[in-house]
């Protein structure tokens, strides 16, 4: 009976030993960069770049910092989240022109998206996740369809 209730806590330890390796995150904060587009940067800064959004919506939804946030729509599928007036997510829906710091863009093969960033951190269907360093709320996320990046979100995992 020892010895397999002994046996029983190698394994449980084991276990969490390696699920908390596999939470561990794999890239720095300063990799979150679209369009020249830092995490966390002012909307004073995004229009100095960019100029005026061509729409603004109000979100509602308890993920966000008093569950609102004010999106900056600037057309092409080139969205842009802030929250308290500051960059939370950026999202890239087409081949645009727009990529991330390490030159990854939709449109881009996957194996670059791997050569650029590793192995993913989590692959939730056809979504490959790369966690910030110290926080699993933030990343990037590269969505996948026949080998290619179709989407590119950087900011709160969802």
């Amino acid at each position: 009976m020892f010895k397999f209730s002994k046996r029983i806590a190698g394994v449980a330890l084991s276990v969490s030993l390696l699920g908390a390796g596999a939470a561990q995150a794999s890239v720095p904060l300063d990799t979150l960069v679209v369009g020249g587009i830092e995490y966390g940067a002012s909307e004073s800064y995004v229009r100095s770049v960019y100029g005026a959004p061509r729409e603004v919506e109000t979100k509602y939804n308890p993920i966000y910092a008093g569950g609102q946030a004010t999106e900056w729509e600037y057309g092409n599928d080139f969205d842009i989240i802030f929250v308290d007036g500051r960059v939370r997510s950026v999202e890239i829906g087409k081949a645009n022109g727009v990529q991330t710091k390490a030159n990854i863009a939709v449109g881009t093969d996957v194996n670059k998206v791997i050569a650029a960033y590793g192995q993913p951190d989590v692959i939730r269907g056809d979504k490959y996740i790369y966690l910030v360093e110290g926080d699993s709320s933030i990343g990037l996320t590269f969505e996948i369809e026949n080998g290619r990046v179709d989407e590119i979100k950087m900011g709160v995992i969802r």
